[in-house]
């Protein structure tokens, strides 16, 4: 203990004298801050703040330039100053380690000069159009440190790998962005715009090409990362409780907070007879906030969001459409009660919205483009989210939830009509209806709109409360249950039978892929099946049919008749060759696609010139202090677990195509507590590559081993690949496996088939070059032929895996369905990328 203590004492020492410049920073703003904090609030003071901190006016009008720096080394209070030196240390620390010393000096003047100074004229431009917000805002004087933090942090992500680089940048630049739209003040515009002037320095001082393109990432990542920013966004109104001068629209439930003893409805009631102020912006939202009901209907469509991304996160499409749901209607509320009333409703009513609205035109549009703009981000990253067998659960959900809302509403109207006399003024049956939509909408939204009717009783003051609130409670109810009944679904009706096939020796060596989930089952009447995925018209199986040897055939023809019911045309995707040979009987038509690779443990052996190269990677890993870890995903420690997902992003980060899917399997894949990982980690306890191991069964009995999870960290030692695949055969030999499948490399194969195989020529020379069109435009950036060369070191045996199908005529549909099964997320741009690297290619295979 006192040694590992004492180990971690001498790391802090290392990494704290690695940062001098972050030091002398952090140094000078405690020095500074407590200087300006011992003269307390009298006349030094005051005269100090107006010498060091920056503003519009404090530059273009007193020519405070030097204000522009000094305003970084100044907090205005205690408490905010350790928050502040903990967030500078950290940051700046980890920036510094990164860049060097110089950089980070340089980066921080270069970032808050150039931050502020935009930003200052930013405002100059606004104040120039009379821009609401500008104008109010420019006598405010600003003293922020972490304007400079934000844009040293910035820079220093031009100097990390991809996977933590876009990490930054994007939650990063989400959550400024979300402080600028709900907190709307000066510091808010400067921390954006010295990140960007960070981003744009980094590029420079790392000598790095100026490109907007977005490495790319894993499913799991991409999922992960769109969380983030729908819990960003959702959590972006509540940063008005600490913004206290902020100019936002939300800005009125913050002050409910900070001020709640003035008489809102009163000044409300002022403000409606057309005297325009700030305060009756304010006053008019606070006026609707007199109660806990009321205060808790603004915060629960942000809870809603936050469950939308706690199940985006976990890959449930469900909670992606939930999301969607909720920004649309933040979009559509934004535009009828900030654009569409006011311009439509009568005169007399609306002499206070007019003039709100051409006061605060910009945060109208704002207000109805950022929630539209989340909405089409989440649509568009639709095909990151797995096939769900549930998804008649998601539709049933939003058909009960907009049935819930007639009910609650009709309820709300027939019960206020009975107590009428509790409103003021007596409530009709058309002042409720129009009073109706405002019981379920966040008060923000309702700022400009004047009040219908207000509960004066004890019935109609707690019905006019919380009947909006009882609604969003009982629809992240159902959201929730729906969410936990999708998952249910996928464990019990497919997923669940599909095991007990697989692991009674159904299949062949690739069977538990069809376990995976993006799968649809479909069954015969004696309990076999085929999985499958409909892509377009066609149906692609999952390799064979999960039968016993004999039925695979009468399975087969069993589901072509199945696809022809729904209009499908089927195609049996990587079966063996027996399989292959009992179609062709009937009639259909096959072409090798794959050639798997088998190895037999039990006569495996590192002797033979041929084997040199894999006896040279296991010696290597050995003078390198490398050794291999046998385990599962489940069993990893933390670290270990991110340090295999972190693999795999940069492997997915090199690639100029998105992650591959349907017979290739990634992270997700490895959570499966029955497949097995083969770990290559060094003495420091770092991974240097990852292997993942598919299951084969006999009678509930493991006989051998599949690869699919195959990546390398970018500094591992040479021939790490090929240690943890010996060591694997190696180990199968000491436990008795029967075979280890390298597996097969997708349009790849070894070698052409014999003059006599007329099955396997019977497809035209068009047809194969259609399927061979797409294997050369992946072979430059994944690299099928190189991993099967690669696979043959080991000696394998091979054994062909063909697509069979009906009709030639159906292969160019066929062939792009394949296509799409393997890249669901490839983009127009990203195939026209495709295209032209095969062109590119082309003439060296000629």
């Amino acid at each position: 203990m006192k040694a590992r203590l004492a180990h971690r004492l001498r790391a802090a020492g290392r990494w704290a004298r690695s940062i001098p410049v972050t030091w002398v920073i952090v140094g000078l703003v405690i020095a500074a801050t407590i200087v300006r904090l011992s003269l307390h609030a009298g006349r030094m003071s005051a005269q100090l703040d107006t010498l060091v901190s920056t503003g519009f006016d404090a530059v273009f009008l007193r020519h405070d330039w030097f204000s522009v720096l000094s305003s970084v080394f100044f907090v205005r209070s205690a408490g905010l100053l350790v928050v502040v030196a903990i967030v500078a240390v950290l940051c700046l620390g980890w920036s510094e380690r990164r860049m060097g010393h110089w950089r980070t000096a340089v980066a921080f003047l270069v970032v808050t000069v150039l931050g502020i100074v935009l930003g200052l004229l930013l405002d100059s431009l606004g104040v120039a159009v009379h821009l609401y917000p500008a104008e109010q805002s420019r006598g405010t004087r600003t003293l922020d440190p972490i304007i400079a933090v934000v844009g040293v942090l910035m820079t220093a992500t031009a100097f990390t790998g991809p996977v933590l680089r876009r990490r930054i940048r994007v939650l990063g630049f989400v959550t400024l962005v979300t402080f600028v739209l709900y907190s709307g003040q000066q510091s808010d515009i400067f921390r954006l715009l010295a990140a960007v002037v960070g981003l744009l320095l980094g590029m420079l001082l790392a000598d790095r090409r100026v490109t907007l393109r977005i490495p790319r990432s894993t499913h799991r990542e991409a999922r992960t990362i769109l969380a983030a920013v729908v819990a960003i966004t959702g959590l972006g109104p509540l940063i008005t409780l600490v913004a206290p001068d902020s100019t936002s629209l939300l800005n009125p439930l913050g002050q409910l907070f900070r001020d709640p003893l003035r008489d809102y409805q009163r000044i409300a009631e002022h403000c409606a007879t057309g005297d325009f102020s700030r305060k009756c912006v304010d006053a008019l939202a606070l006026s609707r906030l007199d109660g806990p009901g009321a205060v808790a209907l603004s915060f629960l469509p942000l809870v809603a969001l936050l469950l939308a991304a706690w199940g985006i996160r976990h890959g449930r499409r469900m909670a992606l459409w939930l999301a969607v749901g909720i920004n649309v209607m933040l979009t559509l509320l934004a535009a009828v009660y900030y654009g569409f009333f006011p311009l439509v409703a009568p005169t007399e009513t609306t002499v206070f919205q007019t003039s709100a609205v051409e006061h605060y035109g910009v945060f109208v549009v704002v207000s109805v483009l950022f929630p539209l703009a989340v909405a089409v981000a989440l649509v568009s990253s639709i095909r990151l989210f797995p096939r769900e067998a549930g998804v008649r659960t998601a539709l049933r959900f939003f058909a009960v939830a907009v049935g819930l809302f007639v009910v609650v509403a009709t309820a709300y109207v027939s019960l206020s009509l009975l107590v009428r006399h509790q409103f003021s003024p007596t409530a009709s049956l058309t002042a409720l209806l129009l009073d109706l939509p405002e019981r379920f909408i966040p008060a923000s939204f309702l700022s400009f709109e004047p009040v219908d009717v207000f509960p004066t009783g004890p019935v109609a003051i707690a019905m006019y409360q919380w009947v909006g609130t009882v609604y969003w409670v009982a629809v992240m109810v159902l959201a929730i249950v729906g969410m936990r009944r999708v998952r249910l679904v996928r464990q019990s009706s497919g997923p669940a039978r599909i095991r007990e096939l697989v692991k009674a020796g159904a299949g062949g060596d690739l069977a538990w892929m069809a376990t995976w989930s993006g799968n649809e089952y479909w069954f015969a009447s004696d309990g076999s099946a085929v999985a499958y995925r409909v892509e377009g018209n066609v149906a692609i199986t999952t390799a064979e049919p999960l039968a016993p040897a004999d039925r695979q055939h009468a399975v087969a023809l069993e589901f072509e008749r199945f696809c022809i019911e729904h209009g499908w045309t089927c195609a049996f995707y990587s079966v063996s060759d027996d399989l292959r040979a009992e179609l062709a009987a009937d009639g259909w038509q096959s072409m090798r696609v794959a050639e798997e690779t088998v190895v037999r443990p039990g006569d495996f052996t590192l002797e033979g010139k041929r084997m040199q190269d894999i006896r040279s990677s296991i010696n290597r890993a050995a003078r390198e202090g490398v050794h291999d870890v046998w385990t599962t995903y489940p069993s990893l420690t933390p670290d270990l677990a991110a340090q295999v997902r972190e693999i795999s992003e940069l492997w997915v980060a090199e690639k100029g195509l998105p992650e591959m899917g349907f017979t290739l399997g990634g992270v997700d894949e490895l959570a499966d507590p029955e497949v097995a990982l083969m770990l290559a980690i060094d003495d420091d306890g770092r991974v240097q590559g990852v292997t993942s191991w598919l299951p084969t069964f006999r009678d509930g009995r493991r006989v051998g081993l599949t690869l699919d999870f195959m990546r390398r960290h970018p500094d591992s030692i040479n021939g790490v690949m090929e240690f943890l695949i010996a060591e694997t055969i190696l180990r199968a030999a000491q436990e008795g496996i029967e075979f280890v499948s390298l597996s097969a490399a997708p349009l790849a194969v070894a070698s052409a088939p014999d003059d006599g195989d007329q099955a396997a020529e019977a497809p035209s020379s068009a047809t194969t070059a259609f399927l061979g069109f797409i294997a050369r435009a992946l072979e430059p950036v994944y690299g099928f032929s190189s991993l099967l060369r690669f696979k043959l070191k080991f000696r394998p045996e091979l054994r062909e895996l063909s697509l069979c199908y009906r009709d030639p005529i159906e292969l160019p549909a066929i062939g792009a369905a394949i296509a799409r099964a393997y890249l669901p997320t490839l983009s127009t741009r990203h195939a026209l990328r495709m295209l032209s690297q095969m062109q590119r290619s082309a003439p060296m295979q000629r």
